[in-house]
């Protein structure tokens, strides 16, 4: 179906993260102790708070009609974690590790204003500035991206708009023709799909999670509604704003086809 190319306003947006990442070639000279002097210009900022998790692993997009380039990095330096910077508000976090930086911008409260695209990215460029240029000042290298990421994450607690997961035809289109046969939904306790769309254009992939979950700090059951596009540019030279930006339209016309008109008009105020 054709999705209309209209601008996407909610009076109660159902968007609960948004996470913009890149992936590049890993940094070898990139040690430990250089976070300290990273952790210092964030700081400025606000992001006073650190916290550590494992590296996430590099995955890269291929397609049938190409050989995948080999992406296994031998280095005989050890890896450190991947360090989190937290913000006094909560609500924005800096991820770093030795072949990733990203950037998170989380609802924290439930009144909480959704800040839009345009300033979450511009957020994001200015950290990823701020990281690259203190990279180049400690002498650690230049950054050469292999793939960019971006994700949303929609939540749809219950209560709003369902009960059940018998009332999954009434949120979602590609499950409406369950709504003139007998109830399959019925009595389920648990969702989990998982599917993925070539986007040509974009040199990347789709990808689209439903399922459903309890959460925190709610501690309600929610529909959780992930949607991200992973890719580069074919033409490596092409502006990374101009792909996120891109990203987010493929983002949005697959979001807008997805959900019913009733729950984006009566749930979230679609305007």
């Amino acid at each position: 179906m054709d999705v209309p190319k209209k601008k996407l306003d909610f009076a109660r947006p159902p968007v609960d993260e948004v996470v913009l990442s890149v992936l590049f070639k890993p940094l070898d000279r990139f040690l430990a102790p250089h976070l300290g002097e990273i952790w210092q210009e964030f700081k400025k900022s606000g992001f006073v708070y650190t916290t550590a998790q494992g590296p996430v692993p590099p995955a890269i997009e291929s397609f049938s009609d190409q050989i995948p380039e080999p992406h296994v990095h031998i280095s005989n330096v050890p890896d450190f974690d991947r360090i989190l910077f937290i913000h006094e508000g909560e609500d924005q976090i800096l991820q770093v590790q030795r072949d990733r930086f990203t950037f998170n911008w989380r609802k924290i409260e439930g009144g909480q204003r959704y800040p839009g695209f345009s300033d979450i990215f511009a957020s994001f460029e200015d950290f990823y500035t701020c990281f690259r240029e203190s990279l180049k000042n400690q002498g650690i290298g230049e950054i050469t991206p292999l793939q960019y990421e971006l994700s949303y994450i929609n939540q749809l607690l219950h209560g709003d708009g369902w009960n059940t997961l018998d009332d999954i035809a009434r949120i979602y289109n590609m499950f409406a023709d369950l709504l003139q046969s007998h109830p399959f939904w019925a009595d389920a306790e648990f969702l989990n799909l998982r599917t993925s769309f070539p986007i040509a254009d974009l040199h990347g992939r789709l990808h689209l999670g439903i399922g459903n979950q309890v959460k925190i700090p709610e501690r309600k059951q929610t529909l959780q509604t992930d949607l991200t596009m992973r890719g580069f540019p074919e033409n490596k030279e092409d502006a990374m704003e101009t792909w996120f930006k891109l990203s987010r339209d493929r983002i949005r016309e697959k979001f807008t086809s997805m959900f019913t008109e009733d729950i984006q008009t009566r749930v979230w105020g679609r305007k």
